[in-house]
């Protein structure tokens, strides 16, 4: 049994290396998912004209020269590395399809590193009978500023047919049932994802708050998201709650 790490990258250099050196000495392989998915790539080059579909800010250099690195992989979309992915969800389960049934995994985004006892919590998640595991994720830089539990889990074991479906953070079981609501889920606080999108230049946040705004539109959220996400563009645009 295996632990991988699973990334979802597109022109991430800036926190890249500090994801990479929190998981180096515990997961036994990383899985890259590289580029853009459509429509993100579309409110991209409003603000970045020269973007192609794939990192070219030297990400993908990080990866291949990062030192004391266990084996990695770097997926591309199956129309080629020129071209962009359908979307989140598309582009996380193609990831999940590289991993083997039976194997664990946690879910870490280019701008995500993992605090704490991160050793320690994998082995009581693996002795605890469940397969999923679920920890704090801390925003630094943000009006919510704290450790946050109510957050989805990102720590698996690979069961077949596990896939995403309209949304990118719910991995749903081959019966198309939300995981985290189905499943008994296994609680640590002894190590806590750090989460550092804030700190991203405005090249990627705003057109990221354009994305999801977009998103809004055609009805992609679940209505119980709705509230607290319009509430955070608004915040991050300057405007009033």
């Amino acid at each position: 049994m295996k632990l991988h790490c699973l990334i979802n990258l597109y022109n991430d250099r800036t926190f890249l290396a500090a994801t990479l050196e929190s998981i180096k000495e515990v997961v036994d392989q990383v899985i890259v998912a590289d580029g853009a998915y459509q429509l993100y790539f579309e409110r991209f080059k409003e603000f970045s004209p020269w973007a192609l579909p794939y990192s070219t800010d030297g990400s993908l250099e990080i990866l291949h020269g990062f030192r004391g690195l266990p084996d990695f992989k770097i997926l591309h979309p199956s129309t080629g590395k020129e071209t962009c992915w359908i979307n989140q969800a598309e582009k996380r389960t193609v990831l999940l399809d590289a991993v083997p049934v039976g194997d664990w995994f946690i879910i870490i985004d280019a701008d995500e590193m993992v605090a704490g006892d991160f050793q320690e919590a994998m082995e009581q998640t693996y002795d605890s009978g469940c397969i999923v595991g679920n920890c704090p994720i801390y925003n630094p830089g943000t009006h919510e500023e704290r450790l946050v539990k109510a957050w989805h889990p990102r720590v698996f074991r690979k069961a077949e047919g596990m896939h995403y479906e309209g949304t990118h953070w719910h991995l749903r079981d081959k019966q198309r049932r939300i995981i985290e609501e189905k499943y008994p889920v296994y609680w640590t606080d002894i190590f806590a994802l750090v989460h550092f999108k804030p700190f991203k230049d405005q090249t990627r946040l705003v057109p990221h708050q354009n994305y999801m705004a977009d998103l809004l539109q055609r009805g992609w959220l679940e209505p119980k998201d709705m509230g607290e996400v319009l509430s955070t563009l608004n915040k991050l645009n300057g405007g009033a709650s």
